[in-house]
């Protein structure tokens, strides 16, 4: 078999998992108030660039985001550095990724470091009527050590992510004080995942995110000392989500021809935290989204999701995203790479959200 090829997923055949998988497309999707995410600035390319389902068939860096049963899914060493934007808030993710699922069949490893800068704006009238524009400074730093197990080849993996997270969200007063408009969180994180698949044409995948370890959502702000009318504050660009909400997810990938580079997926999430002082209303996310990867070359991905957001359906959100990308396998002994850009729309719901991101993947093979 060429060595130029991508290496196939556990799914497949044993004697081709030296073909380099299609792993990263460019993401362009509401990142940070994505529903779909266990960091708030970084939720990894080709999740994004299918609408937020594609966890039963991650892979690589972006099994390192999403699922960490699947990180062994393909073999391979990545090195990635990955950023995005979401443009209405103002919002940064930018991160450095590294994995090896090489050196051991059973057992894969990751380590990660995200920070999360933003900048996002409330409005407000003051006491002479006069409105105001108030720039937060939303911030976050997390470094995380995936590791991914193999229990059954080719059946049965498990995943377990901790984390160091650490987020804010501050303001500054006209004095030039520092405040913070909600409790500030410094905690260790803990994710855990399991992957399910039968031979080389399903999988099915179940994952808790933030099990230890939740932020609060920033449903109410804290502005004091700012004197201002409450009825007339604006914060459509501040997310009541939390950064990191307990939650639950599931999904199911399809592979029709047995290759892992075609796939359509299905995935659900369900956010216990963000709303959890609505009479502890859980926030449910449901997405699909295809991949098709032309001559293991060019990956092209498609997908959309529905928010239930809060109770109601006033606030419910839809979205759309598609991604295209380049990768080139690594011969033996050399480099190859995964290069992308995803694009991610809310097209219903209030306060439209569009999300750029971009990511490049050195992709290794050391001539053991």
């Amino acid at each position: 078999m060429p060595a130029s090829r991508r290496p196939r997923a556990h799914i497949s055949r044993p004697d081709s998992s030296w073909r380099v998988c299609a792993l990263l497309g460019a993401v362009l999707a509401l990142v940070r108030t994505s529903p779909a995410q266990a960091n708030p600035g970084l939720e990894g390319t080709r999740h994004v660039g299918m609408g937020g389902a594609s966890r039963a068939s991650s892979r690589g860096t972006g099994a390192m985001l999403v699922n960490p049963a699947n990180l062994g899914f393909s073999r391979q060493f990545e090195l990635e550095p990955a950023y995005q934007v979401n443009i209405e808030d103002n919002t940064h993710g930018v991160g450095f990724l590294a994995m090896d699922s090489l050196k051991n069949e059973r057992l894969a490893i990751g380590l990660g470091y995200i920070a999360t800068v933003g900048g996002p704006k409330v409005r407000y009238q003051d006491v002479t009527q006069e409105t105001q524009t108030l720039r937060m400074v939303h911030g976050g730093h997390e470094l995380g050590l995936p590791i991914g197990i193999n229990a059954v080849l080719g059946w049965l993996a498990f995943g377990v992510r901790p984390k160091f997270q650490y987020t804010i969200l501050r303001f500054t007063d006209a004095n030039g004080e520092r405040h913070d408009a909600r409790k500030q969180q410094l905690a260790f994180g803990l994710d855990l995942a399991m992957s399910l698949t039968f031979r080389r044409y399903a999988a099915i995948s179940v994952i808790g995110y933030n099990l230890a370890g939740p932020a609060p959502p920033a449903t109410n702000l804290d502005l004091t000392p700012i004197v201002y009318n409450p009825a007339t504050l604006d914060r459509t660009r501040v997310s009541p989500l939390s950064d990191y909400p307990r939650s639950l997810a599931h999904g199911l990938a399809v592979f029709p021809t047995g290759d892992a580079g075609f796939s359509f997926n299905f995935d659900g999430f369900y956010d216990f935290t963000s709303y959890r002082s609505d009479d502890k209303f859980t926030r449910m996310v449901f997405a699909g989204g295809a991949e098709y990867t032309i001559k293991n070359l060019v990956p092209l991905r498609l997908g959309g999701r529905w928010d239930s957001r809060g109770r109601g359906k006033a606030d419910d959100r839809g979205y759309i995203a598609l991604g295209l990308g380049f990768l080139r396998g690594p011969p033996k002994g050399s480099v190859g790479w995964d290069i992308g850009v995803s694009f991610s729309r809310q097209v219903t719901g209030p306060n439209p959200e569009t999300i750029l991101a971009v990511n490049v993947g050195l992709l290794l093979n050391p001539d053991y």
